[in-house]
């Protein structure tokens, strides 16, 4: 994969098909996103399951992030619409009241939410269905609120209500949210996302559940209120990553503010290496269109430049016309956009106390430097690739790991691809053989290509090895990849010398310069901008065919004939 930031799909009645699973991974799905304000633990059991195996059809493991609802307040099931006139007076209360008011009868909103008209002031907005309709609290009557409407529409079952500025009491982890926890646990789904977080405080009781049930599962913070906005920097503290949510928050800061705390947050989120996610409308139009406008467009690569670590599609991929489409869709404009990098941290601003980040930062600068095929990142949690992705390193990534929870784990991460290996045996040294002979046989490698290996955490960190970099450059690529490998590279080169012959295999050279290092005479020179190593025709004639060269070059691509034997 050539794209670094991830993309995730909310999966609904358009995509839950293993077969239409199977062509949203191969368009770039790399999470599955499980919307738990719809549908049964039935059905989104099947759809876990679907996913699953179309991971498996594929080949290509996808990460499934199960959404819990929150305290979200909705509008009570209605026999048919109500329309709501601009300037008529109504009323807003629990469904199980409404029979107490039968002057209300034919002006009255029914709320699944019971504390509404508790939390609710004089004079506070009510908001439906994401902000289309509008209204004011005029006063409360024992069990109800009266309103006036302001914008008026029809007003259908299960919209959502908001209640800007009124500080709701309802938890952010409802008791429906542990009931759907547990259920995701059960399905060993890779990532929870909390719905309405206001404080650290609410990331915290849920983070403590999970591990008093002895489990790792990241959370994912909503950012969707103006309280989580204020208390973000404690929020980051205590949570695994954030999702700017721009939906509800939209509805509930006004859509004008909405892009300054998106750059913001990003921003934050960079700064403490806490991936954030963008989401909400970023393709809306193709939930009926084939092709998004050039507004769309331009919003999913400003996420990109400003430094986000995935975008979302929501209705689109759900119950939308071209789910797949929608994913090549965002694949193709995040691509594009990434081909306009945005400037990564100076290392005078990161922490690098940690032995393992440095680690990681050090072996993304080494392959850089040295122009390396793969930076490996042997890891056993996720935490060092974690590390690394957040120096946003030029060089591919493979965050190798024997885990496969953890590999998905890292279908979130910025810049990772998540690569699965079997592990023989514990012993370091054949680990390295181990991940370069399979980097050989699926033919991510060739011969000559560079790769910096480096470990990072679990049972790697305990035998000390994680404080160290390794430079391998590939030998003895298996025929059949090798052909593959040297498609489009440069021919063999020959140069005459007195009595004898010198070859270069360019397509194997590794560029290592070790032959320009031993050799006195200056025969070796490095040109072009990627220091490739070449015969210097002018000196060729002074070698003395003592091999030293060809013993020193580890890919074999040197070769001296010497016709006076």
């Amino acid at each position: 994969m050539t794209r670094r930031a991830k993309i995730i799909a909310t999966i609904g009645p358009s995509s839950s098909t293993v077969e239409m699973l199977e062509k949203l991974i191969r368009a770039g799905m790399n999470v599955a996103r499980i919307n738990m304000s719809h549908g049964t633990h039935e059905g989104h059991a099947q759809t876990i399951a679907n996913i699953r195996q179309a991971s498996k059809n594929v080949g290509w493991e996808v990460g499934v992030l199960c959404d819990l609802q929150g305290p979200k307040i909705r509008v009570d099931k209605l026999e048919e619409p109500l329309e709501l006139k601009e300037g008529e007076e109504w009323v807003i209360g629990q469904s199980d009241v409404q029979e107490k008011y039968p002057e209300y009868k034919n002006r009255f909103i029914p709320t699944v939410y019971k504390d509404l008209v508790k939390d609710a002031h004089a004079g506070a907005h009510i908001l439906f269905d994401d902000g289309l309709m509008e209204a004011h609290a005029i006063e409360k009557d024992r069990d109800v609120l009266k309103i006036k409407i302001v914008i008026g529409g029809m007003l259908k079952s299960n919209k959502g209500i908001n209640l800007p500025n009124v500080n709701v009491s309802a938890p952010a982890f409802t008791d429906k949210d542990r009931q759907d926890l547990m259920f995701g646990l059960k399905q060993d789904v890779d990532f929870f996302a909390l719905s309405f977080v206001r404080k650290a405080e609410e990331v915290q009781e849920v983070k403590y559940l999970l591990h008093k049930l002895k489990k790792h599962t990241p959370i994912i913070s909503k950012i969707e209120k103006p309280e989580a906005v204020e208390n973000i920097r404690e929020i980051m503290k205590v949570t695994d990553m954030v999702m700017i949510a721009r939906g509800d928050m939209g509805v509930e800061v006004g859509n004008h503010h909405v892009p300054t705390i998106q750059k913001r947050l990003i921003g934050l989120c960079n700064e403490e290496g806490v991936p954030v996610i963008t989401a909400t409308q970023m393709l809306e139009s193709m939930t009926t269109n084939s092709r998004p406008t050039r507004a769309e467009a331009n919003d999913v690569a400003n996420a990109i430049w400003d430094g986000t670590d995935a975008v979302m599609l929501s209705g689109e991929s759900a119950a939308g016309q071209y789910p797949v489409e929608a994913v090549k869709m965002m694949d193709n404009i995040v691509e594009e956009a990434e081909k306009l990098p945005k400037e990564r941290p100076l290392l005078r601003h990161m922490d690098l106390y940690s032995v393992s980040a440095s680690i990681q930062v050090a072996a993304s600068i080494i392959a850089e430097k040295t122009k390396a095929k793969w930076v490996v990142s042997v890891t056993q949690s996720g935490n060092s690739c974690l590390k690394m992705s957040r120096f946003r390193p030029k060089v591919r990534v493979l965050g190798c790991t024997n885990s496969k929870q953890v590999m998905r784990k890292m279908t979130l991460y910025w810049g990772i691809s998540p690569f699965y290996f079997e592990e023989n045996e514990e012993d370091l040294a054949t680990l390295q053989e181990q991940m370069i002979d399979t980097l050989k046989e699926r033919n991510l490698v060739a011969t000559g290509d560079k790769v910096v290996i480096t470990h990072g955490d679990g049972k790697f960190f305990k035998q000390g090895s994680s404080n160290s970099v390794r430079l391998e450059i590939i030998k003895e690529v298996p025929n059949e990849s090798k052909k593959e490998s040297l498609k489009g590279k440069s021919e063999t080169l020959q140069q005459e010398i007195p009595g004898g012959r010198i070859i270069l295999d360019t397509s194997v050279c590794a560029s290592c310069q070790n032959c320009v290092q031993v050799c006195p005479h200056n025969i070796w020179t490095v040109e072009g901008e990627n220091n490739e190593t070449r015969i210097n025709v002018e000196t060729a004639d002074r070698c003395t065919k003592d091999m030293e060269c060809v013993n020193k070059c580890p890919t074999g691509a040197i070769e001296i004939i010497d016709t006076d034997l």
